[in-house]
């Protein structure tokens, strides 16, 4: 039997979030494990779930349906500029900027396991639009890169965030979100944070 060599030409350069997207299993065992996209929902609610701990964020609407999803909450995402990236682009699109942004170590170790850059690389497309100081940002991606954005200045003080995912079915083949256990799992989370108030509702 011949043996296999292996030279500089057989080693493969995966660009961007190639590799979450060709290896899924390893970034989301549980979806894969429970035969859901659930999880996905918690992972991307970590910036949320942040600024609840600094009383900056006490609601949270989750909408979900299918493969796609759609949370909203009153916090901002911040729009201050991180060398050539806002953060906010930096948090959707660089593996690991998720958890380094986190004010609180604890929201961390239980919410962003994966990351929310993790997330958006296996959505065919994500949004995110957010009010942050005064600023307004509104980015589009797909498969993990930004191909919108545009942000601008406004009077509204209020602060929100939106994010939308279409999760991409040839990633996790049938697997949806299931609502009737998502809202056991987000009831558990009402307990930990009770003055969080957190609503699902079918997209």
């Amino acid at each position: 039997m011949e043996e296999k060599k292996y030279t500089a030409s057989s080693i493969q350069t995966l660009e961007g979030m190639e590799h979450v997207r060709l290896r899924p299993q390893l970034y989301f065992e549980d979806c894969f494990k429970e035969n859901n996209l659930n999880s996905l929902v918690f992972g991307s609610l970590c910036h949320a779930i942040d600024e609840c701990f600094d009383n900056n964020c006490d609601e949270i609407f989750v909408y979900a349906s299918g493969n796609s999803l759609k949370i909203k909450y009153n916090a901002g995402m911040s729009l201050e500029n991180f060398w050539d990236l806002t953060k906010a682009e930096c948090i959707m699109t660089k593996i690991g900027a998720c958890s380094n942004e986190k004010k609180h170590l604890e929201v961390g170790d239980e919410f962003c396991r994966v990351g929310m850059a993790t997330i958006n690389a296996v959505s065919d497309k994500c949004e995110l639009e957010t009010s942050w100081k005064k600023q307004r940002g509104h980015f589009i991606f797909e498969k993990g890169k930004t191909v919108f954005k545009e942000t601008s200045t406004t009077d509204i003080s209020e602060e929100c965030t939106m994010i939308s995912f279409e999760i991409n079915k040839e990633i996790f083949g049938n697997s949806v979100f299931e609502l009737n256990d998502l809202q056991l799992k987000i009831n558990s989370l009402k307990e930990k944070l009770p003055n969080l108030k957190i609503e699902l509702s079918r997209l």
